[in-house]
């Protein structure tokens, strides 16, 4: 039973994508296009932000929304020690230094913790929402604001999570998403978006993704190629329209999953209020997580971990400079975490298999 899927996917929204995918050629306009545009407009609706400007990557989206912050080198980034390590490579090309702070145990930011690691020189917040669930926006703009900071989201996880009626991707300067083949609502490839209020970072995001031209044609800064094909957006645009749809499953698969492994004694994902969490990733905690997977495989049902590390951890962080501030929960978060298959074209079979593939390994465990 493979992770994803992507092929079922294709059976289901197939026509439709194609038909976008001709539209695109018919039109001439492969880069720079009208669905470029209005999948902008249409990102920028959903999270009630002024502005979007789509990219390759959301790694891309965290870089070029901290370069518009004005973060680089001298500067410090706060960030959880638990992410993919694409939000650190975004904070190192700008130059910073992160200071990796230990995490709760959803595996986000302790800002308790945080409140300990800022120092003169820090300067920005990159908080990321792991694993689709949206932490409350108030504490995490009330920290940013106390101190001073740059609040960079790196909603990449989070497309469609919302709290208290706000929706992933509005907090602080610059929320940022991804559109990786992994994500909830996946590109044909990659992608990104950066969404803010500030006209001056969307600005700078447009230079920053195409060679440095603003949209009056001039070259006014160093830049990057980082577009988004008219192919890619008008994919997007059909996928987008289904996010109620998969998300509703996401959901209803990750209730079964919970329902069927509460007494186990694992760590189970916070499900919060009904649209706060749309699991990206469903993660089991276990200290018998190579047992499971182990057992899993032979059972026929792919599994992935998310992630084997804490970020300071990587051994390439030797070269750099860094903080760390915290006791090692994000270490030992990082040795018990699996995720389990949740796209939402499973079947109730493969659901039920993965159930009693899990429970059979860790209900020994109790015995």
């Amino acid at each position: 039973m493979p992770f994803t899927g992507a092929d079922r996917e294709f059976d289901d929204i197939g026509p439709e994508m194609m038909a976008a995918i001709e539209k695109v050629f018919r039109s001439g306009q492969v880069m720079n296009g009208e669905s470029v545009h209005r999948l902008e407009q249409t990102l920028a609706d959903l999270a009630g932000r002024a502005h979007a400007r789509v990219v390759n990557s959301g790694t891309d989206a965290v870089y070029f929304a901290l370069v518009a912050a004005g973060i680089g080198e001298g500067d410090e980034v706060l960030v959880g020690d638990i992410s993919f390590v694409a939000t650190l490579h975004a904070i190192l090309r700008t130059g910073a230094t992160p200071v990796f702070v230990d995490v709760t145990d959803e595996g986000t930011i302790d800002l308790d913790l945080a409140e300990e690691a800022v120092g003169p020189r820090t300067r920005a917040l990159v908080m990321v929402q792991l694993y689709g669930r949206m932490a409350a926006p108030d504490p995490v703009e009330k920290f940013a604001r106390a101190h001073g900071l740059a609040l960079v989201e790196d909603a990449a996880q989070s497309l469609g999570a919302e709290v208290s009626g706000r929706r992933s991707g509005t907090l602080g300067l610059a929320g940022c998403h991804s559109f990786d083949a992994m994500k909830v609502i996946p590109a044909p490839g990659t992608g990104g978006v950066v969404l803010t209020d500030d006209p001056a970072v969307a600005d700078s995001v447009e230079q920053l993704r195409r060679w440095g031209f603003s949209r009056a044609g001039t070259v006014v800064r160093l830049g990057h190629n980082s577009q988004m094909s008219s192919l890619t957006a008008a994919v997007l645009a059909v996928k987008l329209d289904q996010e109620e749809r998969w998300l509703k499953q996401r959901r209803a698969t990750a209730s079964t999953y919970s329902a069927a492994f509460g007494d186990l004694g694992c760590g189970l994902p916070e499900h919060g209020s009904l649209r706060e969490n749309i699991f990206h990733k469903y993660v089991l905690r276990t200290p018998r997580r190579d047992e499971l997977a182990a057992a899993l495989k032979a059972a026929g049902v792919e599994t992935l971990v998310h992630y084997s590390y804490a970020l300071h951890e990587l051994p390439f962080m030797a070269r750099h400079p860094h903080r760390v501030v915290g006791d090692g929960r994000a270490k030992k978060h990082a040795r018990e975490v699996i995720s389990l298959p949740i796209h939402p074209y499973l079947t109730d079979q493969e659901i039920d298999h993965v159930v009693t593939s899990t429970r059979e390994v860790l209900a020994a465990a109790g015995r």
